[in-house]
């Protein structure tokens, strides 16, 4: 019976991170053409390509600003007071943010347009929730290792849902209903459908600890910790400039490929689905193959050689084949980087504080989240390339840092 609980838990964990991952990659077909577009109605006419990048990367930066603060706090509250209650908060926060995204592009308040994001952030501790909802349900290495790949594919067919369905309900043409304000609208309606699940089929898989007082400023603590501990300290900074270079390489890959391509929507939407494809399909079968015989920190430090490779490369491309000839398979690699990485730090953690220790890797990821934008912004608005060329060197960062520390993992 006991098993049969635990195996009933899983269904709403992966529900929640399908859509929080859904609310994340919905972004990508909207705001791209709503900021940088030729139609721009949040700026005056005669703004730059780069001023309207520079706000893209602030744009961005808002909500892994916020979880930086918010993230921590959500997996302390989960190790004292259980996943269930910490998944109420989390769930309920990110719909509330989804509305007011929907509110703000429908009334083309810039201003509240940052805001909702700020807000939307500060309860996106769900990816942190479910890994550790998952570790708690893992029996095993291997098992927990390809939990984990099976989360990461299910990101990855959320990426292509979200882009279909951000860039199909945002475009007016297809419908006058339509506009961008739409799909956010919903993602909040299928959050509130979410809390329902959870509420039904979720049972506790950690339970209650006597509360010791939650602190604020755990995301700002939890960097001095995580350069502090000896142990862990080179994972957390193998994850951060990991994430550094494949955050920007993603979150202005619309940007590169509609400005140096001259992609359509339409196109930019195809291409896409093909990044989310394959991301899933190599966490659900090439990650499940691999983890079956190599521990995940010998995967990690060959798929981050392997992807420094490919994006150094893109440098050299002019024409849209050659480039996705390269920057495809990187996603493949970039997604088995993302899933060891993770596996890694958690195998590595006791297992009654694995929200604490996600959560501290949370908020190196959101640092990296925050510069990357911000940086990539400024970058592409000056020099198409610049942004997989400084992905290149942060990534090649991640592979010297691993392999001077190779024998802790």
């Amino acid at each position: 019976m006991k098993s049969i609980r635990k195996s009933g838990s899983l269904f709403p964990v992966f529900l929640t991170y399908f859509l929080d991952n859904f609310g994340l990659a919905v972004i990508y077909p909207i705001f791209t053409p709503l900021i940088q577009g030729p139609q721009h109605p949040f700026f005056p006419d005669g703004s730059t390509y780069l001023e309207r990048s520079l706000i893209l990367g602030l744009l961005i930066a808002a909500f892994p600003l916020a979880q930086f603060f918010g993230a921590p706090l959500i997996g302390q509250f989960s190790d004292r007071f259980g996943r269930k209650r910490s998944f109420f908060i989390t769930i309920l926060g990110s719909a509330l943010g989804y509305f007011l995204t929907a509110a703000s592009i429908y009334s083309l308040s810039l201003p509240l347009l940052f805001i909702s994001r700020f807000f939307t952030g500060l309860f996106a501790g769900n990816l942190t929730l479910c890994l550790a909802a998952i570790a708690d349900m893992s029996k095993s290495e291997e098992l927990r290792t390809k939990n984990f790949g099976q989360i990461g594919a299910i990101g990855g067919l959320s990426f292509i849902l979200a882009i279909a369905f951000g860039g199909y309900l945002s475009d007016p043409t297809h419908n006058t209903h339509f506009n961008p304000s739409v799909p956010f609208l919903i993602t909040g309606v299928l959050s509130l459908i979410n809390l329902l699940s959870v509420t039904l089929l979720f049972h506790e898989t950690h339970p209650s600890r006597v509360p010791l007082g939650v602190h604020p400023f755990k995301g700002m603590h939890n960097l001095f910790l995580a350069l502090k501990k000896k142990e862990l300290r080179p994972i957390y900074l193998v994850n951060f400039f990991f994430m550094s270079a494949w955050i920007s390489s993603m979150q202005f890959f619309p940007s590169f490929v509609s400005a140096h391509f001259q992609f359509t929507t339409a196109r930019l939407s195809l291409a896409m689905i093909g990044v989310g494809a394959l991301w899933s399909i190599t966490n659900l079968l090439v990650n499940r193959l691999l983890a079956h015989y190599f521990h995940p920190g010998k995967t990690l430090l060959v798929c981050l050689s392997i992807l420094t490779l490919l994006l150094s490369s893109t440098f050299f491309t002019h024409t849209p084949l050659p480039f996705f000839l390269l920057f495809y398979p990187a996603v493949a690699v970039a997604s088995l980087c993302w899933t060891n990485g993770l596996a890694t730090i958690s195998l590595k953690a006791p297992r009654d504080i694995q929200g604490s220790i996600l959560g501290i890797n949370q908020s190196m990821t959101s640092i990296a989240s925050m510069f990357s934008p911000i940086l990539g912004g400024a970058l592409i608005g000056v020099s198409k390339h610049a942004v997989y060329d400084l992905a290149a060197i942060t990534c090649l960062i991640a592979v010297c840092i691993l392999c001077t520390h190779r024998n802790r993992f």
